[in-house]
């Protein structure tokens, strides 16, 4: 079986290459004319001295040569460290430091660290140029790509995927996701977030369908695009999702053929999940992480609002107390995984460092917990947790019962410090009509949840903190109480 990455790229070509693979704008590409320019790509990379295991740093905004390039440079051997378009300076020195790069690939005005500077004409002129010969293909325990996490806290980190983490992690989406050959799927993340390196793009072209590509994400384009495409399936984190489903579009004719949204990169929130099923349009829950090389598990579109489903074939999945002993069902505790999609290290400057423990357990931070059949709910993060008068709190469970508060765009629950709580609940709400107050909020839990759960402080923002791919930034939630 060929498990190197970009290996179902070819057989689609090989196979059906008249399809239409690729939508960006004006432009689309069949899947002949994207495998083309792929070994085109190669043969540029190899002029300008890119080998194997050269590291090649990309970033920029979403367009069909970042795509390109993310095949080219792994199908050649070397590896693709992608970045997001809002990286800073000083998280690139980090990269740059960690990978040593030989290349940067980037769009203009992007400052670069060491190595050679490549623009997008420089590896895709006019004149497109020769492909490159068919060439031996990397090994599937070969280093694809370097992702580096979010940098929600401390320092980023660089987590090599290999060609069969990458594979593994495709191949357990398919076998749980509704994918078929006539779909088409929207993605509007940014293409360093690990959903596009083993998630649904991914999947599209493994079956033959087509993939557009929006430059960024923005609702009325992403309306645009489903309509003008007759889009069936996208991905979108549950902060994109919140968006589109207070829009006034939504309850429009736009997104009639739209079937279903993956969502994931944090816990979703149940009250958009209602509204989408609402609409017509199924939500599937993914739980995954950089590590995980995307998502390993995916619910059914009848399971439970809160839930992410059951792990995907081959991938091991379990929730253990403080003293890494099995959690009993209904309990929360850290989420342990462990699977052919797990990364093996962290790529550092120094040699690699072990992700997983001695019995290849990848120990996630998250907390969560599985109910009687198996299936993960995550309700936050391990230092997330609130201990309130001795009380441990998960936010998301509080985010979750606030979710239809009337007026509330987002929320988002942290505890903060307290002299004599240790920490109290504090809810911060982005509103579009009014603001409430806290006996509001507290009238509203009444019922749902039992008192010491109900926050004791309250702040109305314009915007949640959040990073590149739109994940929370927690720990940046305590600097809006001073504002």
């Amino acid at each position: 079986m060929n498990t190197w990455f970009g290996a179902h790229l070819v057989a689609s070509a090989a196979e059906a290459g008249s399809r239409t693979a690729l939508v960006y704008t004006d432009r689309s590409w069949s899947y002949a004319e994207l495998e083309s320019a792929v070994r085109r790509g190669v043969a540029r990379l190899d002029k300008f001295g890119v080998r194997r295991g050269d590291r090649v740093v990309m970033q920029g905004a979403a367009r069909p040569e970042a795509l390109i390039t993310l095949f080219a440079v792994t199908r050649m051997g070397a590896v693709l460290v992608p970045l997001h378009p809002q990286v800073t300076a000083g998280e690139l020195a980090v990269v740059c430091e960690e990978t040593g790069p030989v290349a940067v690939v980037a769009d203009e005005g992007f400052s670069t660290g060491p190595g050679l500077r490549l623009s997008w004409a420089d590896l895709y002129p006019e004149d497109d140029g020769p492909e490159a010969p068919v060439c031996d293909p990397p090994a599937g325990s070969d280093v694809a790509v370097i992702a580096f996490t979010s940098g929600t806290s401390g320092r980023p980190k660089g987590v090599a995927l290999t060609h069969d983490n990458l594979h593994g992690s495709m191949a357990g989406a398919l076998a749980r996701l509704p994918f078929g050959e006539d779909d088409t799927a929207l993605v509007c993340t940014p293409l360093a977030h690990v959903a596009v390196l083993g998630g649904l793009p991914q999947c599209t072209w493994a079956r033959r369908g087509t993939v557009v590509l929006a430059p960024r994400f923005d609702p009325d384009l992403f309306f645009d695009l489903v309509r003008d495409h007759r889009v069936t399936c996208a991905f979108a984190v549950p902060a994109m999702s919140a968006l589109l489903a207070r829009h006034p579009r939504f309850d429009g004719g736009d997104v009639d053929t739209l079937r279903w949204i993956l969502s994931g990169g944090s816990p979703a929130q149940t009250g958009t999940r209602e509204l989408f099923r609402a609409r017509g349009i199924g939500v599937v829950n993914s739980y995954g992480l950089t590590e995980t090389s995307a998502g390993v598990t995916y619910s059914a579109p009848d399971a439970p609002a809160a839930s992410t489903g059951s792990p995907v074939p081959q991938v091991e999945l379990t929730v253990v107390d403080a003293a890494a002993s099995l959690a009993p069902a209904g309990t929360p505790g850290e989420v342990w995984v462990r699977g052919p999609s797990v990364a093996a290290a962290y790529w550092t400057a120094a040699g690699p460092v072990p992700v997983t423990d001695a019995e290849g357990w990848f120990h996630s931070g998250d907390r969560g917990r599985l109910d009687a059949e198996g299936r993960l709910e995550v309700v936050g993060r391990v230092k997330d947790t609130i201990i309130t008068g001795g009380e441990n709190i998960d936010p998301a469970e509080v985010e979750n019962a606030l979710a239809d508060l009337p007026g509330v765009v987002e929320i988002a629950v942290s505890g903060t410090p307290d002299p004599v709580w240790g920490e109290i609940v504090t809810a911060f709400l982005v509103c579009e009509d009014g603001e409430p107050s806290l006996d509001d909020v507290r009238a509203h839990l009444d019922g749902r949840l039992t008192r010491h759960k109900w926050p004791r402080r309250l702040r109305v923002v314009a915007a949640l903190p959040r990073g590149a791919t739109g994940k929370l930034q927690r720990q940046r939630l305590h600097s809006l109480l001073d504002d």
